[in-house]
């Protein structure tokens, strides 16, 4: 089959644009690095670019990187809207850090030593005490840069970025200083005067605590810093970085706490009866008061959209549906169910207002949905109108029994094999049912898979794996972008949605970036892949 070249494939609004590519999904945290101190670090982003550059990969596609509480493994329960959670600064590569001699020492204490090196042999991420350390040595880290005189181009750097920001990271900054002083207790549960934020309350405490936010202030310029370098290589890689973009922040959030009266709190947002719970799900978050943000023209998600736009090259709005109506469940017992808005006419009103105004506050990064779970073909038809891509998962595209030709998907449309959600693609593979597995089969052409017979308790051969990758880059979908694990073969998952289970949100490759072209199965496939994204115009050459 030929491909039409690029401008071709670009498909163009006054506000969107997206080129025929392909590209790979994982967590930061999971990636491994030189000098990680135990989970996936913002500089390591760096090697795993020139990795992807090397393939012909042109989208790393990522979690939601804001801010969690401590315990919080979940990148979608934030603590903050706008925040880059400081578990992601590559601390050893911090000038203050390297240069503090107290630092240093608590690095190469032999009890620090090994905890780190406990951590990074770990096949799971270890996110609370690695905080803890982070938070530690970042801290002495801006002892030493307290030292600094006023002139010097990093002070001036930081106070940039604290005039530029001064719209969120305030509000953020003395948020996360009165929650280490009040010892992680929830804003809900402050004292009415903080709770309420009466006004002179507030001053009297930043006051008071000026230095630790200051100190929240300064990992957050860190944090950017290291992402502005990360995004400048891309750039010179050809590469995109696609971000996530949380539905709804947690309900112990800076956002919520600052802007109460965007949020309702009566309410849990969550999700109706489907696939993955047979009763529904309730996820803790709270409830937009969408009069409220229509009122205001947006204004929190603009902002929002504006921050994507800074921070990546196109970006994915979580459970989009929600935006459009939101499935609320009471917080307390004896209310009902049920989405917000009611009318279908005033959901579709505001869904096409609201992703509007993110098209035109994204500063020319592509607005992409996730529109996957129970959503109504109205929303869909709303998207295509905005030229908003959905996505595309082949094992739930079907016609009956039988699977959608992907060469036959909608342009405008991500392709993929699965999510953080699901299982990966080798072990659904493994658990087709017998005429599943022939209508996988009849898809692909294998009159003879060379794999297991239904009943068998074998693996699909490498063979039948390649050809459903095959199948992914020859499919209409402007883009196709694959769970990383699912490229080899890999069989842990990410995230088992409705369970708490202790491995999810922790998973880490199995080894490093720089190391991964010497494992022969994965440099076999990626030479496999990069002829398959050749062959099917991917490579945006």
């Amino acid at each position: 089959m030929s491909w039409p070249d690029r401008d071709t494939l670009a498909l163009v609004s006054s506000s969107q644009q997206f080129a025929r590519a392909a590209g790979v999904a994982l967590p930061l945290f999971a990636l491994r690095g030189a000098h990680d101190l135990g989970t996936g670090e913002i500089l390591d982003l760096i090697a795993f670019i020139d990795w992807m550059d090397r393939w012909d990969q042109r989208v790393i596609q990522l979690l939601p990187i804001n801010e969690t509480a401590i315990g919080e493994t979940s990148p979608y329960n934030t603590l903050s809207a706008f925040a880059i959670d400081p578990a992601y600064i590559s601390v050893s590569q911090v000038p203050e850090v390297e240069h503090s001699r107290a630092a240093q020492e608590v690095l190469h204490t032999p009890r620090v030593r090994g905890q780190i090196r406990r951590w990074r042999q770990s096949p799971q991420r270890q996110r609370p005490r690695l905080y803890a350390l982070k938070l530690q040595l970042l801290d002495l880290g801006f002892s030493a840069f307290q030292n600094l005189p006023a002139a010097d181009e990093r002070r001036i750097a930081f106070e940039n970025f604290r005039r530029l920001n001064a719209w969120w990271l305030d509000d953020y900054a003395l948020f996360r200083a009165i929650k280490e002083r009040r010892r992680w207790t929830s804003w809900e549960a402050w004292p009415d005067p903080l709770r309420a934020r009466d006004v002179m309350v507030l001053q009297r405490t930043a006051v008071r605590l000026q230095p630790r936010i200051g100190f929240f202030q300064y990992l957050q310029w860190v944090a950017a810093e290291q992402w502005n370098a990360v995004r400048e290589h891309a750039r010179r890689r050809g590469v995109l970085i696609k971000g996530d973009l949380s539905f709804v922040c947690g309900r112990d959030s800076a956002d919520v706490w600052a802007h109460q009266e965007l949020f309702d709190l009566h309410s849990s947002a969550g999700a109706p009866p489907d696939a993955f719970s047979a009763t529904g799900q309730a996820w803790g978050l709270p409830l937009y008061n969408w009069a409220a943000m229509r009122a205001s023209n947006y204004a929190w998600w603009r902002q929002r959209a504006r921050q994507g736009g800074v921070l990546f090259d196109l970006f994915r709005i979580d459970h989009v549906v929600g935006l459009f109506r939101t499935y609320a469940i009471p917080v307390r017992a004896g209310g009902a169910a049920g989405f917000v808005p009611h009318d279908q006419a005033e959901q579709a009103t505001q869904g096409h207002d609201l992703l509007s105004a993110v098209i035109e506050d994204a500063g020319g990064s592509g607005v992409i949905a996730e529109d996957l779970g129970t959503v109504p073909e109205w929303v869909r038809d709303s998207l295509s109108r905005l030229h908003i891509p959905g996505y595309k998962v082949f094992r739930w595209e079907r016609n009956g029994e039988a699977f959608i030709d992907p060469r036959t998907y909608a342009p405008l449309s991500v392709a993929t094999t699965g999510t953080h959600d699901t299982d990966t693609l080798a072990a659904w593979l493994e658990s087709l049912t017998g005429d599943e597995w022939a209508a996988l089969t009849d898809l692909l052409h294998l009159t003879n898979p060379g794999a297991r017979a239904a009943e068998s308790k074998s693996s699909p051969t490498p063979d039948v794996h390649l050809e459903v990758l095959r199948c992914l880059y020859q499919a209409a979908s402007v883009l196709t972008i694959l769970p990383i694990q699912d490229l080899f073969g890999w069989r842990e998952r990410i995230n088992t949605p409705a369970t708490t289970d202790s491995h999810n949100w922790r998973y880490r490759l199995p080894v490093e970036t720089s190391r991964l072209d010497t494992l022969p199965d994965v440099r076999q496939r990626m030479e496999a892949l990069r002829a398959l994204i050749s062959e099917t115009g991917r490579s945006m050459r």
